[in-house]
């Protein structure tokens, strides 16, 4: 019997979580026709939401959390495109801090 060290059964756990997560996302995304992916690796054991072609940190986030992104993805990029408000600047700030360039 091999047995996995931490790191290996770690990323296994990620992979699992990574199915689970799409799972969960894919009738938010494709109701809003987003591209989207989860992305786990192995190397610093990272994951990444990639909502057409955005990519949103979410290492350690619950499935709630992931969705709670989405949601503030779908809010900044579609709902609030073309709109203006006062406060608009900083609610799209506190949106996107997890986003990554």
């Amino acid at each position: 019997m091999i047995k996995l060290n931490n790191d290996e059964n770690r990323f296994k756990q990620l992979k699992k979580k990574r199915l689970e997560v799409l799972e969960a996302i894919k009738p938010i995304c494709e109701a809003f026709n987003i591209d989207y992916d989860y992305i786990v690796k192995e190397e610093g054991q990272t994951e990444t939401l990639l909502l057409n072609g955005q990519k949103i940190g979410c290492s350690m986030n619950s499935i709630y959390a992931i969705k709670n992104e989405i949601i503030g993805y779908i809010f900044a990029k579609i709902y609030c495109k073309d709109k203006w408000w006062h406060f608009k600047p900083h609610t799209l700030k506190f949106i996107k801090q997890y986003w990554l360039n």
